[in-house]
């Protein structure tokens, strides 16, 4: 996918699939000012265990990810 494609997601829950297959759901967020050639996003979801961190996955570029769905019916994405 494209910065452009993936921005109308931002702030908002998200499922998605990256390129090695995975599939993370949360609230996705973008990460700018890392001056390396692409743009970096951080899926945030609940913790794994109640009182927990949340869960934090950094994606290194939109072209990592293949396929966006809105998850807003979905209380696990929702961060």
């Amino acid at each position: 996918m494209t910065d452009d494609e993936v921005q109308p997601y931002v702030g908002k829950p998200v499922r998605l699939t990256l390129d090695d297959g995975r599939v993370l759901a949360g609230t996705l967020h973008a990460e700018a000012g890392h001056g390396h050639g692409h743009s970096h996003y951080a899926v945030v979801s609940d913790p794994v265990r109640e009182g927990g961190q949340p869960v934090r996955a950094v994606i290194h570029g939109a072209e990592r990810i293949t396929v966006i769905e809105d998850a807003a019916d979905d209380p696990a994405a929702v961060e």
